[in-house]
């Protein structure tokens, strides 16, 4: 433990106990090799009295220490990075005397249950495949249903290979025989991204492969073995799950007979619009429809109580082969449209969860304060390369009145926290709002029990950061809190999650502050700053691009869904779902995702304003302060006058680009066509003009900035809403910004020490 981190838990309770890893066992799944440190805790908010989890994978010995992160650095006239870290207060450390590494283990896939299956003589599903397995060695293929594990027990499979043709595996359950392989001449390679219906009968010892109702092969087929393990979209190699698909799957059915080709053609032809199978239902040994909208199981219809469990959390509520593309526009009703079908998609580096054990355990003291914290693990002789972890202790009950709930953005930390670094990605962990899976397709599901490779408590080098200071994630947080602890004022910190789990908890708070970058908000985050203003709440929002986004949060799994929609107009390089693919919009709970404007709940009916643009945060000449619009509005003088610079200028200084108005920001509804709103009550007090320097801009001219407004919403409560990302930073050095700030939390009753 070093000197200063033995003072400091010498006068406190905060503890670091090593965990218990003997009772960890890895899953029988392919895994990808982790070579270098990387880690993450769980939960990122943290309450006093309760314990955080730290999850590594370390390839030395090495040391786990938590301190509490400094706050007077960060207010200095100039960013000074060394003293920011000279500040942090060491709270307790552990030694590890040895490695403890571990791997990924990515890919989502269904297992059955209930009672072993033996050789189905028919074998129906329809797949969507996205992409092919990699030709790796002869054995390269992908399953869509099989239970083979190659090589020594080889039962049966249909799935594709690395070429993109069609084939099945009948063998008599031992060791691996290509001539058992049954192959389609023709491929799928230019079929990718459409729906396919594979099938394979077996009649005696002659198998045929059947490709949207015609013969596409035949071969022959072993005598039957004892069965295995059945999986879709997935087998097993070596006892580990492996051959993953990458594509969706709808409708799989394995009968007991032999289907005529009759028979086969009407499945085809009913492209799994039915519920249930329109032949042979007597025959079936397992039925999975695969249209289930949540939850970890795939139900079997059957009867017979197959029920497939979900690996990895792959993605639900997607629609099945018939399917329009027309479908999902406004007043869309999936429930209602007979024609939706639905299927499941599986993506080999599906991963929501690393599954690391405990490293060590973090016992935060039932006295500790509510501020940002982080975890420092250093490898035995690599004291220059830490691995950073941050956190927040939360405390969604304040212990002091008229205070202010500081809003951690951590939600959106999680969707832009595994944007490539380095330009290196390793599977199962590059799913971001802003990446797409090895598919192709944009991730759905983003966990939070994953290393954030971008989510840092201090300045790091980025080609943005190098250019301009600008970071959005943590720091604008940091900034916030800095500045009302050295003001003195009442606050407590929490994040996205408690505010998602109990929006009442408001109701204690004097205002909340949103901050930095708050761009994904839950349903019931909206609901409940909405409920709080209407009661008589206040909101200070600093931050920019602000509740953009629709996004779900799973409480137990820390998983959160954002679906994200293109709309015309929005140029090429928004590449969310484009209008033909709106149909996979709906979130597991029933309701679309995509952007809070367009589900007829814009932001600025909350908030004020809406998401206008963003600036090219590399670029110092991009950033614009404040022109003060309204320069006898009682916040610009009271309690004390708002000093201006020449031209009526603040937010000339920011330690988060070169001035206030960026990264991204916030303007009027009617700046980009749509309603204003009920000028009663509202105060445009600045605004921020930066001229054609806009990397993206929604509003009809292109250089408007972020507006800054006051606002007294005639369905409740106070607004000051400042439009940008940098107004943290700002606010940690821009004395105009200061007593401006100063001032509003003064007529909002907020306490001081």
């Amino acid at each position: 433990m070093p000197t200063e981190a033995r003072q400091a838990a010498s006068a406190g309770a905060w503890e670091v106990r090593v965990g218990d890893r003997s009772a960890h066992r890895a899953p029988r799944h392919r895994p990808i090799r982790i070579a270098s440190l990387m880690g993450y805790v769980d939960p990122l908010g943290v309450r006093p009295g309760e314990v955080l989890r730290v999850h590594l994978s370390a390839p030395a010995a090495h040391e786990i220490a938590v301190g509490r992160l400094g706050r007077g650095a960060l207010l200095l006239p100039e960013p000074d990075d060394a003293a920011d870290r000279a500040e942090v207060t060491w709270l307790a450390s552990a030694s590890v005397p040895s490695a403890n590494r571990h791997d990924v283990h990515p890919g989502s896939y269904g297992v059955a249950g209930g009672a072993p299956v033996g050789r189905p003589m028919t074998v129906s599903a329809w797949v969507r495949v996205w992409h092919l397995p990699a030709t790796v060695e002869t054995s390269s293929w992908a399953a869509v249903v099989s239970d083979l594990d190659y090589p020594n027990r080889c039962g049966w499979a249909i799935g594709v290979d690395a070429d993109g043709h069609p084939g099945c595996y009948l063998g008599d359950g031992d060791h691996h025989d290509r001539a058992n392989w049954t192959f389609s001449g023709s491929s799928l390679l230019h079929r990718l991204g459409e729906w396919v219906h594979l099938a394979f009968t077996v009649d005696g010892d002659r198998v045929r492969l059947w490709v949207d109702g015609t013969v596409a092969a035949e071969g022959t087929a072993a005598p039957a073995g004892p069965p295995g393990t059945v999986r879709v979209a997935a087998a097993a190699q070596s006892g580990l799950v492996d051959h993953l698909l990458d594509g969706d799957v709808s409708d799989v059915a394995l009968f007991s007979r032999t289907l005529t080709r009759h028979e086969v053609v009407a499945l085809t032809e009913d492209r799994a619009m039915s519920k249930a199978v329109p032949v042979a239902s007597a025959a079936l040994l397992a039925h999975w429809p695969l249209r289930e909208i949540a939850g970890s199981t795939a139900a079997d219809v059957s009867g017979h109580d197959r029920h497939l469990t979900l690996v990895n959390t792959p993605t639900l509520n997607i629609p099945g082969p018939p399917a329009s593309s027309a479908i999902g526009r406004p007043g869309y009703d999936p429930d209602t449209d007979p024609t939706r079908g639905g299927s499941i998609r599986f993506s080999s580096d599906d991963l929501v969860d690393c599954g690391w054990p405990t490293a060590a355990e973090v016992l935060v003291p039932p006295d500790a304060d509510s501020g940002t914290y982080y975890v420092r693990v250093t490898l035995a002789g690599a004291d220059d390369d830490p691995l950073e972890l941050p956190f927040v202790v939360v405390r969604p009950v304040p212990r002091r009145p008229r205070s202010v709930a500081l809003l951690y953005a951590t939600f959106t930390w999680t969707t832009y926290a595994r944007r490539s670094t380095d330009g290196v990605n390793i599977p199962g962990l590059a799913s971001s709002a802003y990446t797409r899976n090895i598919s192709g397709r944009l991730f759905f599901n983003l966990g939070m029990k994953l290393p954030m490779p971008r989510v840092r408590p201090f300045r790091h080098p980025s080609h943005l950061c190098d250019a301009t200071v600008h970071q959005h994630l943590v720091r604008p947080e940091r900034h916030a809190e800095s500045w009302l602890a050295s003001e003195g004022y009442a606050y407590e910190c929490i994040t996205d999650a408690e505010l998602d789990a109990d929006p009442g908890l408001l109701e204690e708070f004097s205002a909340l502050m949103i901050v930095g970058h708050n761009e994904y908000w839950t349903q019931r985050m909206r609901d409940g700053v909405e409920e709080y203003l209407s009661g008589g709440g206040n909101v200070l929002c600093f931050s920019g691009n602000t509740a953009f986004w629709r996004v779900g949060y799973d409480q137990d799994t820390k998983v959160i869904e954002t679906r994200k929609t293109t709309h015309p107009g929005e140029g090429t390089g928004v590449a969310w779902l484009p209008p033909q693919e709106w149909g996979e919009r709906w979130h597991t709970d029933g309701r679309p995702g995509g952007k809070w404007s367009y589900l007829g709940q814009a932001p600025s009916e909350l908030l004020g304003l809406e998401t206008l643009g963003w600036v090219d945060s590399g670029d110092r000449t991009a950033f614009a302060p404040f022109t003060v619009t309204a320069p006898e509005h009682f916040l610009l003088h009271h309690p004390d006058p708002v000093p201006l610079e020449p031209g009526g200028l603040i937010g000339t200084r920011s330690h988060d680009g070169p001035a206030v108005s960026g990264y991204e920001v916030d303007g009027l509804p009617e700046v980009q066509g749509m309603p204003a709103l009920d000028p009663k009550g509202l105060t445009v007090l600045a605004h921020a003009d930066h001229g054609p320097r806009f990397v993206a801009h929604w509003g009809a001219d292109s250089g408007h900035g972020a507006d800054l407004i006051y606002w007294e919403r005639p369905a409740g409560g106070r607004v000051l809403n400042a439009g940008a990302t940098n107004y943290p930073g700002a606010l940690a050095v821009d004395p105009g910004l200061q007593v401006l700030t100063r001032n509003v939390l003064h007529h909002m009753g907020i306490g001081k020490d």
